[in-house]
């Protein structure tokens, strides 16, 4: 009998931690756009024992994705598909994180549906930043949740000017909210064919990018949170491990917030003051 497939795109700090707990007795796919990292993941899973296989993938192209998601399923069934792919805020500028962020999302969603089959479970690494930018206009949202993946980008509120000093930060904030908004609109089509997505969505987790973060905007958020602490990895594992799971059967089309209460409190206590 053969293994059953995992498909991780992305295998950064997050990613390799996710395969590590997710890959025992399945047959890893990893992607990722850098070669360096790929070459690292690989080595480092091989000899903790795995069978893993590599691609490079650019998620911002559709065709990339496509060959990516076939290749996997040429084995046989895929069981899951995790999309961690994606720039922090201050990695890039504002375009490239919408290319990245929102269509690489979209396309991962279109890709895998077309080799998914019943059983099949994705799900989709968001942010925080999702819950905290749910105040847009209803024609906004309802064109990064349907549009075309051909169309995505066309949108006025997505045209941000490269000098703008919070361009990137805003950028980020539409892409995640497009992609809590995504999955959930993806989830009927998902459906059809046995399927299920859902997405998680981290706080501040001590990966190498999410370190980057705690060192420059992100570090209010750590005070903020009512559990006092940084999120780790393996608080992110947990929750996709369990979306994944037959315990979750009756879960698609949603989200799980792991960010330590900081999104509530935000949110209360600005309704306080």
């Amino acid at each position: 009998m053969s293994a059953k497939s995992i498909a991780i795109l992305g295998c950064g700090g997050m990613g390799l931690a996710i395969a590590r707990r997710l890959g025992v007795g399945r047959r890893l796919f990893v992607a990722d756009f850098s070669n360096e990292i790929l070459s690292e993941a690989q080595e480092a899973l091989k000899n903790e024992g795995y069978t893993v296989e590599i691609s490079q993938v650019d998620v911002s192209d559709y065709s990339s994705v496509s060959r990516f998601a076939q290749a996997a399923a040429s084995h046989g069934p895929i069981e899951a598909v995790i999309h961690t792919a994606g720039l922090s805020p201050s990695a890039s500028c504002a375009q490239k994180i919408l290319e990245v962020n929102l269509l690489g999302t979209a396309n991962a969603l279109d890709a895998f549906l077309e080799v998914a089959q019943s059983g099949t479970s994705m799900v989709c690494i968001a942010s925080m930043a999702g819950h905290m930018g749910s105040g847009l206009p209803s024609e906004l949202e309802h064109h990064l949740a349907t549009t075309p993946r051909s169309q995505l980008l066309d949108h006025v509120a997505l045209e941000i000017d490269g000098a703008d000093p919070q361009g990137s930060a805003r950028a980020y904030g539409l892409s995640k909210r497009g992609n809590l908004l995504r999955v959930q609109a993806s989830s009927k089509a998902w459906g059809r064919i046995g399927g299920r997505v859902n997405s998680v969505s981290p706080g501040v987790i001590s990966t190498g990018a999410g370190r980057q973060e705690i060192n420059g905007p992100a570090g209010k958020f750590i005070a903020l949170s009512p559990v006092g602490r940084v999120g780790t990895p393996q608080d992110i594992v947990n929750a996709v491990s369990f979306l994944i799971s037959a315990e979750s059967s009756f879960i698609t089309g949603s989200d799980i917030l792991v960010d330590g209460g900081v999104v509530p409190s935000l949110r209360w206590d600005t309704l306080k003051a």
